[in-house]
């Protein structure tokens, strides 16, 4: 099924990466978009995505708040429920980070990390799911992961937790909902976007590993809506996109401590700091 025309989004971390590229890829088929993100974001930032939205066609409703923030989610609530008559797509793709062996990461990140990834998430989707599963039209709803979730790498440990509990998340919604709404979790690989501009490094090689690996992938933040949306509106539950994460995600089906033993020496390799 392609992804329909003249729908009603709510998309989380909207202004940027992702989800930035997730609320053009709607506006240019003319959806009406509760764009979602942190009221502490630059108002130029909101403007750039406001011109974005309304030049491709689409309609605009800026919601500028912690997605942490359980007030401000029913706000948003009550105030779609006067406006919206459905809520078509539900889209989580907030997420922050930070690498840190454990023992070593600050706990305030371990804080962030879980309850922006996580908490965030689950937050938005019992706000929102009551409502999804009890109207007539089909409802859709995406949550984007990562290959982290399914991979656990080292010095990834808060991340890798938030990413596999967003998949919990999502396929407990699934057996729950039974396809109201359609539940689909995105596991992308490394692609280029915003996300290590708030990223928290606790060690130089960390930093310089995910720069090489941003600087080399050939997904962009587009290229990933585009397929995240496809598989969403096709009814496909989990996506896992990039050839190496894809690889490495059936290795691990097979033989898990392969996997682990493969990947920590990857780790382990990486040129210490100096």
């Amino acid at each position: 099924m392609p992804i329909p025309h003249a729908g009603r989004a709510i998309v989380t971390g909207a202004v940027s990466g992702l989800g930035k590229a997730i609320t053009k890829e709607l506006a240019s088929r003319g959806w009406e978009i509760a764009t979602v993100d942190s009221k502490d974001t630059r108002d130029q930032t909101w403007s750039d995505l406001e011109h974005d939205v309304l030049s491709r066609g689409g309609k605009y409703l800026p919601s500028p708040f912690d997605i942490r923030d359980v007030d401000s989610w029913r706000r948003l609530s009550d105030q779609l429920l006067e406006q919206w008559p459905t809520i078509d797509l539900l889209v989580n793709a907030a997420g922050v980070g930070a690498t840190g062996e454990v023992g070593q990461l600050p706990i305030e990140q371990w804080q962030r990390v879980l309850e922006t990834n996580l908490l965030g998430t689950a937050i938005s989707c019992e706000t929102f799911l009551p409502r999804m599963r009890s109207q007539q039209q089909p409802a859709r709803l995406l949550n984007i992961a990562s290959i982290a979730g399914l991979l656990s790498p080292p010095s990834m440990a808060a991340y890798s937790a938030s990413k596999a509990g967003i998949i919990a998340l999502s396929d407990a919604v699934a057996a729950e909902s039974q396809g109201q709404p359609s539940v689909t979790v995105a596991c992308p690989g490394f692609f280029r976007s915003g996300l290590l501009n708030s990223w928290h490094f606790s060690q130089g090689r960390e930093r310089r590993e995910a720069n090489r690996r941003m600087a080399k992938t050939a997904w962009t933040s587009e290229l990933v809506a585009r397929h995240v949306l496809a598989a969403t509106f096709r009814g496909q539950h989990c996506v896992v996109l990039g050839r190496l994460a894809w690889i490495l995600w059936m290795l691990k089906r097979f033989s898990p401590r392969l996997t682990m033993t493969l990947i920590g020496r990857m780790y382990h390799e990486l040129p210490p700091d100096e």
